[in-house]
């Protein structure tokens, strides 16, 4: 494969790649047929504030081969800090243009993929909706909830038994993390993308409440869980915004001394 120069923008310390959808999808493909593992991190306003506190996380991050951002938080820091502008239009859609683009190109190809996720219902969401939207994309997957004894090497294990063509690594940030740094090197796979979720993009595309809560009558619940979730993540990228402004604001005041000096 040949080789390749992004442009990247700085993201509380983190370099995230900066390009159209389109292009990041033409790379990815283009790393999965390579030989060996390649990692692509979705990053996002949670992953950003885990790596201020844990700097091997970092360090992780940033030696993956692409960083992309993961959701309309880095999205718009990414942009801020390429232009100095915020830019709401469009903001928020990278990662979800880029995963259906991703699979379009997978279905025509027959390619297989694995999951591993964090909730059966998650897993069975993505199943049931690649086999309507995306039919000749042949799909395993686990669900990892624990970290018990043995759950790493069974999960390992069962990626290795399908090599396939692409993992979906989709769990909460602490739990990616330390899987992917501790089992990278054993896993049998072409290219693993890190996103904590890929629930969003499937939600934006099929029914919001999922057929099985339907059928139990847990509509309120299922509303009163998103409810929870939106304003824990309202929360999060609250202070991440803060912090990416602070950040910005620093480097402008000590650039304006050193010019005065």
């Amino acid at each position: 494969m040949r080789e390749h120069y992004f442009k990247k923008v700085n993201v509380l310390g983190i370099d995230v790649t900066v390009m159209r959808p389109e292009k990041a999808v033409n790379v990815s493909m283009e790393l999965m047929r390579k030989r060996g593992m390649e990692t692509i991190f979705f990053l996002s306003a949670e992953s950003s504030l885990y790596c201020e506190n844990q700097p091997w996380a970092a360090e992780f991050i940033q030696s993956c081969h692409m960083v992309l951002t993961g959701d309309r938080h880095t999205e718009m820091a990414a942009a801020h800090n390429q232009n100095g502008e915020e830019n709401s239009q469009g903001m928020g859609q990278f990662a979800n243009d880029y995963l259906k683009r991703l699979l379009t190109k997978l279905n025509r190809e027959h390619r297989e993929i694995f999951a591993v996720m964090k909730h059966q219902d998650y897993l069975d969401s993505l199943k049931a909706y690649l086999t309507d939207s995306y039919p000749s994309i042949q799909m395993n997957g686990i669900v990892f909830e624990d970290e018990t004894d043995g759950e790493s090497d069974k999960v390992v294990n069962e990626i290795n038994a399908n090599i396939p063509d692409l993992l979906f690594l989709c769990l909460p940030v602490e739990q990616q993390l330390m899987f992917i740094k501790e089992y990278s090197a054993m896993m049998n796979t072409g290219l693993c993308i890190c996103i904590e979720s890929i629930q969003p993009m499937i939600r934006k595309e099929t029914e919001e409440i999922p057929k099985w809560m339907h059928s139990l009558h847990l509509d309120g619940l299922y509303r009163w869980m998103r409810k929870e979730e939106k304003v824990r993540k309202t929360i999060v990228g609250s202070i991440f915004k803060n912090k990416v402004l602070n950040d910005v604001s620093e480097e402008e005041s000590k650039q304006k001394s050193d010019m005065n000096q």
